[in-house]
């Protein structure tokens, strides 16, 4: 029984199609399209041990790329009808103007050139992913909603204003009630920022 357990949960994680874009297409014409899709992107020479991401809403992407100008690695986006500031640095850099929704970190690059993936996504009620991993770290800010996330070592529900870390490994993630959220990705330069599968089989805690 309990093998029969297993290969049920293994045939559902298979059979989870992989989220739309991918955190890497374009954004759709049509901005409610579920999935993952990206919003810009920084590419790093020499990333520090440690960076931070703040998370920061401005009225619009003009006065979002007025700031943007005064840091070394900044990205502006629209997104959840929103405009944001997204700046990578030291946790104590000061950000102008706007308002601060999160300060996410230490996240640690991975060694040498790194690009850092910025995405918007949407999961309507009752969309997952697929198990995968990353690179690098992954960070998320949740803008609407709850998001569920479970690893092979933790399980969580992370509802709109929360933040979370996923340092290495294969995890899942999903939105048993819908919800909106901003993601970094932290990728060697070159390399793909998604890798879907993996060995683990989640319990089913994000299912419920």
């Amino acid at each position: 029984m309990f093998a029969a357990l297993l290969a049920t949960m293994a045939l559902a994680a298979t059979d989870v199609p992989p989220v739309p874009g991918l955190c890497t297409a374009p954004v759709p014409a049509d901005r409610d399209t579920p999935g993952c899709y990206s919003t810009g992107a920084i590419a790093i020479a020499a990333a520090p041990d440690a960076l931070h991401w703040q998370v920061h809403q401005f009225p619009t992407t003009a006065a979002a790329a007025a700031e943007a100008g005064r840091h070394r690695w900044a990205s502006v986006a629209q997104a959840h009808s929103r405009a944001w500031l997204h700046v990578l640095g030291p946790a104590d850099e000061v950000v102008a103007g706007g308002t601060r929704r999160a300060l996410i970190g230490p996240l640690a690059p991975p060694p040498g050139p790194v690009t850092a993936h910025f995405a918007e996504a949407i999961f309507p009620p009752g969309m997952q992913t697929r198990v995968h991993s990353h690179p690098g770290p992954e960070a998320f800010y949740v803008v609407e909603g709850e998001q569920c996330m479970e690893t092979p070592t933790d399980r969580a529900t992370v509802r709109a204003g929360g933040t979370y870390i996923v340092t290495s490994g294969p995890h899942l993630q999903a939105a048993p009630r819908g919800r909106r959220n901003l993601v970094l990705i932290l990728a060697p330069r070159g390399q793909p920022a998604v890798v879907l599968g993996g060995d683990w089989q989640p319990s089913g805690y994000c299912a419920s």
